[in-house]
């Protein structure tokens, strides 16, 4: 059963009609996602430090020297980017195009930033929200506040939560939950085909070496995004195997969200691309499915399961009423018969939040003009 006593009721509209919170506006909390020692020197910078050091050898000897000399200028200068070579080699860092190399260290200098709630209070409104978005998601919606509480309770900022795989028919409205659940803490949402042959690379990306040499969608999003915790939607996971590229290497996405999904792996990813070293942990894994014997075990062993509700006339009229906030310009009469029509049409098992949407959408516009 639900408890509304921790994720309010949808009909309350004071509680379900702000979609923005204050705590938007606050300066986010920053977690390092790599080593600081990434952001090293520049070149310039090392050769101007072994002239410097060259130049008071040479004081040393001659108080009167004010600059460095022809060979002495050059000495210093191979001295410099001899020293920036090796540390850059130290770092893993030697091998990076220039603007990934910038990229890296400006990561590294000023941390990844968590969106999300960071206090109970910011939970229970964002649990709200969610609730009010997806009210026929109400057990999943206990299951995120007591897991943002927990979280905001160990000192942990941001949306932070156990990997999950949601489960039912087709339409329900499962990534719809996942994408909204981002879209309301305010942080990336990207969403990974299973459907591709290249889903595994997607996920860890691709070694250097190869034609379509590419970071992975996580490692992707956090470098260009600078976020630390997006939240990764991965569809129809019972539908992912080991998938034979061209060449006749196996790809198994299962393998790749493995490292992901357990903490102390997902802290220490190796980038094959950059060859950099990652801190992943806090990226938030959603997985749907429609059929639960064909996922995985070992997946279901990582993941909190949930099990979402058939599309009934019931569920069917919740999606209207909460998808009917997007359309403010329908008048309740329309709403009322489409909320008929639509729970009319799901007793007889043929709706889907998809086909909602669209109903809202065809209803909503505006008659065309008539040609005389």
């Amino acid at each position: 059963m639900y408890d509304h006593s921790i994720t309010p009721r949808a009909e309350d509209p004071s509680l379900i009609e702000p979609r923005t919170f204050g705590w938007h506006s606050l300066i986010p909390a920053r977690y390092p996602v790599l080593l600081p020692e990434l952001n090293m020197a520049s070149e310039e910078d090392y050769v101007a430090r072994f002239q410097a050091f060259v130049l008071k050898l040479k004081r040393n000897l001659d108080p009167e020297r004010v600059e460095l000399q022809g060979l002495e200028h050059r000495r210093g200068m191979i001295l410099g980017k001899t020293a920036y070579r090796r540390r850059a080699a130290e770092l893993g860092l030697s091998r990076l195009e220039h603007e990934d190399l910038l990229q890296v260290k400006r990561l590294a200098r000023d941390g990844a930033v968590l969106h999300g709630p960071r206090t109970e209070h910011h939970a229970d409104e964002l649990a709200a929200a969610l609730h009010a978005e997806s009210p026929w998601m109400s057990d999943i919606g206990t299951f995120l506040t007591r897991a943002m509480r927990s979280a905001a309770n160990s000192g942990l900022s941001g949306l932070t939560l156990p990997p999950m795989i949601l489960v039912g028919p087709p339409g329900c409205g499962k990534s719809h939950y996942a994408r909204k659940l981002g879209e309301l803490a305010g942080t990336p949402v990207r969403q990974i085909d299973v459907g591709s042959g290249t889903s595994a690379h997607r996920v860890a990306g691709t070694e250097k070496g190869w034609s379509s040499r590419q970071s992975g969608v996580p490692t992707e999003t956090v470098l260009d995004r600078k976020v630390a915790n997006p939240v990764m939607v991965v569809d129809e996971i019972d539908k992912a195997g080991t998938i034979y590229l061209a060449k006749g290497s196996p790809s198994s996405l299962i393998t790749a969200l493995l490292t992901f999904l357990e903490p102390s792996t997902a802290k220490v990813f190796e980038c094959p691309s950059l060859r950099v070293t990652f801190d992943l942990s806090r990226v938030n894994w959603v997985l749907t499915a429609n059929v639960l014997e064909d996922i995985p075990a070992v997946l279901r062993d990582r993941c909190r399961v949930f099990l979402m509700p058939e599309v009934t006339p019931g569920v069917a009229g919740m999606m209207v009423d909460a998808m009917a906030r997007d359309f403010p310009q329908l008048d309740a009469e329309t709403l009322s018969v489409v909320r008929r029509e639509v729970t009319r049409t799901a007793a007889r098992g043929k709706m889907s939040l998809r086909i909602i949407r669209r109903i809202l959408e065809d209803v909503s516009r505006p008659p065309g003009l008539l040609l005389h």
